[in-house]
C-alpha cells in the first residue's frame, strides 16, 4: 500500500525568528519535515533561528522560501487554514479526525497554513483555503504561540489512527485527479480578468470583497483537473469574438 503523502506546514509573514527555529523543532518531534515559510520579517539566515531548531537541521535546510502565498500553494491540493477567529470569509471547520482523514488519502497532496504571530491569516490566504481547522481552547485566552499552535496538530496528526477502509478514495479516477490550487489560480485568474474586462467589478472599493468571495465559491467545489479544464472551455467560449 503507498504510503500518504506527509503535509506541508505553511508559515505566512512569521514574525519572530525564534518562532520559525521552535517550529522546526516541534516539527521533526512528531515527524513532519516539510516546511514552506512566505515573506518572513526576517531573513532566514537570521542567527537566532537555529538555536530554537535544537538540532532539526534536517527541516531547516530544506525550508521553502516563497515571496507570494499563491505561489506557496500552487502544487497542493487541499488547503487547511488555521484560525482562532470569525472571519468574513467562511469555510468548513473540521476537527483533528478529519484532517487525518484528508491526510491518509495518498493522492491529495496537502497544505496546513499558519498565519503571522500579530494577526492571523487574512481573507486572501483563507480565499483559496478549502478547510478552517481551529484548537480549541480557553474562550478567554485562545491565542497560542506559532510554534505551540505547530505542535499541538503535528500531535494529532501522528497519533490519530484511521481505519484503512476510511483511507481509500475510489471515487477519483486516474484522469479526475483534485486540481491542484496551481490549476485552480490560473482558471480564477481568467476568470476575474474577463469580468474585470466586462465591467463586473463596477465598484472598485468592493472588488477585493468580490474577488474574495469568487475564490471562496469556486474551492468549496473539490474541482478535478478535467473540471477547471471544461470550465476554462466555458469562459473563453462566452467570450469568444467580444
Amino acid at each position: 500500500m503507498k504510503k500518504s503523502y506527509m503535509p506541508e506546514i505553511i508559515l505566512v509573514n512569521t514574525q519572530i525568528p525564534e518562532n520559525l527555529g521552535a517550529t522546526a523543532r516541534v516539527m521533526l518531534n512528531f515527524n513532519l519535515k516539510n516546511l514552506r515559510v512566505v515573506s518572513p520579517f526576517f531573513d532566514l539566515s537570521n542567527e537566532k533561528i537555529v538555536p530554537l531548531s535544537a538540532g532539526a537541521d534536517s527541516v531547516i535546510k530544506n525550508i521553502k522560501n516563497f515571496d507570494v502565498f499563491e505561489d506557496s500553494v500552487e502544487d497542493l491540493n487541499i488547503l487547511v487554514a488555521t484560525t482562532n477567529r470569525l472571519r468574513s470569509v467562511k469555510k468548513k471547520q473540521i476537527n483533528f479526525q478529519e484532517l487525518k482523514k484528508i491526510i491518509s488519502n495518498s493522492k491529495k497532496k496537502v497544505g496546513i497554513i499558519f498565519g503571522p504571530e500579530k494577526s492571523g491569516l487574512e481573507n486572501q490566504h483563507l480565499s483559496i483555503c478549502d478547510y478552517s481547522l481551529k484548537i480549541n481552547s480557553n474562550p478567554k485566552f485562545s491565542s497560542l504561540n506559532l510554534s505551540h499552535a505547530v505542535s499541538i496538530v503535528a500531535y494529532e496528526i501522528m497519533c490519530r489512527n484511521i481505519p484503512k477502509k476510511l483511507i481509500k478514495d475510489s471515487t477519483r479516477k486516474k484522469n479526475d485527479l483534485l486540481a491542484t490550487k496551481g490549476e485552480l489560480l490560473n482558471f480564477l485568474s481568467i476568470l476575474e480578468r474577463y469580468l474585470d474586462a466586462n465591467g463586473f467589478f463596477s465598484v472598485l472599493e468592493r472588488k477585493k470583497i468580490l474577488v474574495h468571495k469568487i475564490r471562496n465559491i469556486f474551492t468549496k467545489l473539490n474541482l478535478s483537473s478535467r473540471d477547471i479544464s471544461t470550465l476554462l472551455g466555458i469562459v473563453k467560449n462566452l467570450t469568444k469574438n467580444k
